[in-house]
C-alpha cells in the first residue's frame, strides 16, 4: 500500500490473557500480511502481550498512561490496564505519537478516554461487546466520543446488533475465528467437567458443590479452568467430556465455542452472545442464570452418557464440525479484509460526507 496511513490499535496492558486482545492483534496481523500498515499502541515503551503470538511490532505512547474517567471505579481499572505496571514478556515498542493520516481504532471499552487522547484523529470503533457499548454511550452522555467515529466494525452478532444503535452508518461485521493450534475435535475423552469461574463465580461453586456430592457422578472429574497456560487450557478442552457454560452478558463468549470444536458436550449458559452458536442442535442450553437447572441438565447429561452415549456424542460431533465449519480462519481472515474495503472507503469521503456515530440520540 502507498498511504501514509497506519492503523494504531491502543491496547490494555494486561498480565493475563483477554480474549478482546487477542482478536485485535489477529486482525492487525491479517491487516499487515495484506500489505496495510497496522500496529498495536500502549502506553510504554517495556510492555508486549505475552498470551497470543504475534508478530506485528509494536509502538508506545506516554499519552495512554495518562487516560482520565469521572468514574473513579473505571478510571481505576483504566489506570490499571493503560499504566504500563501490568507487563506480561517484555517488549521493545518505538515511540511513536500518531500522525496527521493515521487511524485510531479503538475498542468500545475505552472509546471515551481514547477519544480524549486522540482529538484530532479519525477514530474506527471495534465493537466486541454489546453490554460494552451501552456503557460506553453512557460514560459519552453529549455523544462527543462517539461523534468521532468515521467507521465501526462488529465482531459478533449481538454486538452488530448494539452497534445499529449508536453508529449512523453502515457498519462492518467480522467473523471470529475459532481455535488455536492444537484445539481439534477429541473422540476419546475422560470422564471429566470443566468449567471456567471468569463470570458468575459464586454461583459456579455452588453448581459444581451441587454436582460433587451427587452419587451419579462417582467416578468423575470436575476441573476448574482458571490460571492455566494456553496449551494446558487446549488439553483440558481436548480431555473433557463435559464443559459448564457460565457465560454472562457476553460479546461472543468464546470458551463454550472452543470447547464444542474440541468435542466436549457444553451444558449451560449462551449468555446473550452465544446465541450465534449454543442452540439444542450444538449443546444443552439452559436458561440463563438458572442455575437450579443447571445443576440438573449437567445430572442428566452424565446419566445419558453413562446409560447410552450415541445421542450425546452425534450432538457434539455436529457442534464441533459447526464451529469448524463456521468460526474458521479463512473466513476470519476474509470477513477482515472485506470489513477494511468498507472502511478505508468511509475514510475516503469527504469529512461533510460522513455521518458519524453522534448522529444518533
Amino acid at each position: 500500500m502507498t498511504s501514509n496511513r497506519t492503523f494504531l490499535f491502543p491496547l490494555p496492558e494486561v498480565s493475563a490473557p483477554v480474549g478482546g486482545v487477542n482478536v485485535l492483534l489477529q486482525i492487525v496481523e491479517v491487516l499487515c500480511r495484506a500489505g496495510r500498515d497496522a500496529a498495536p499502541l500502549f502506553a510504554s515503551p517495556g510492555y508486549a502481550y505475552g498470551f497470543w503470538p504475534h508478530a506485528a511490532p509494536g509502538f508506545y505512547d506516554p499519552a495512554l498512561a495518562a487516560l482520565a474517567n469521572p468514574f473513579e471505579g473505571r478510571l481505576t481499572r483504566l489506570k490499571r490496564k493503560f499504566s504500563g505496571l501490568a507487563a506480561g514478556r517484555k517488549g521493545a515498542n518505538t515511540r511513536r505519537r500518531p500522525g496527521k493520516d493515521d487511524v485510531i481504532v479503538a475498542p468500545e471499552y475505552a472509546l471515551t478516554e481514547i477519544a480524549r487522547a486522540y482529538p484530532e484523529h479519525a477514530i474506527v470503533l471495534a465493537a466486541k461487546d454489546a453490554q460494552g457499548l451501552a456503557l460506553a454511550r453512557h460514560w459519552d452522555a453529549a455523544g462527543t466520543a462517539f461523534g468521532r467515529v468515521v467507521a465501526a466494525f462488529a465482531t459478533s452478532r449481538a454486538s452488530a446488533a448494539a452497534l445499529r444503535h449508536v453508529f449512523d452508518g453502515a457498519a462492518e461485521r467480522i467473523t471470529l475465528p475459532v481455535g488455536q493450534e492444537g484445539l481439534d475435535y477429541t473422540e476419546t475423552k475422560k470422564r471429566q467437567i470443566a468449567f471456567m469461574p471468569r463470570k458468575r463465580r459464586e454461583e459456579a461453586a455452588f453448581v459444581v458443590a451441587a454436582l460433587r456430592a451427587m452419587p451419579e457422578l462417582d467416578g468423575w472429574e470436575i476441573v476448574e479452568m482458571a490460571g492455566l497456560r494456553p496449551e494446558r487450557l487446549v488439553e483440558v478442552f481436548r480431555e473433557s467430556l463435559i464443559f459448564l457454560s457460565f457465560s454472562q452478558r457476553e460479546g461472543f463468549g468464546l470458551p463454550p465455542a472452543e470447547a464444542m470444536k474440541a468435542g466436549c458436550i457444553v451444558v449451560g449458559y449462551a449468555g446473550v452472545g452465544g446465541e450465534e452458536y449454543f442452540s439444542d442442535a450444538t449443546g444443552i442450553k439452559v436458561a440463563d442464570s438458572d442455575f437450579p437447572a443447571l445443576i440438573e441438565a449437567a445430572r442428566a447429561t452424565v446419566a445419558e452418557y453413562d446409560r447410552d452415549p450415541s445421542r450425546l456424542d452425534a450432538l457434539r460431533r455436529r457442534a464441533a464440525d459447526f464451529i469448524a465449519r463456521t468460526y474458521s480462519m479463512d473466513r476470519f481472515e476474509d470477513s477482515v479484509l472485506r470489513a477494511w474495503k468498507g472502511i478505508e472507503a468511509r475514510l475516503a469521503l469527504p469529512a461533510d460526507g460522513i455521518k458519524r456515530a453522534g448522529a444518533i440520540a
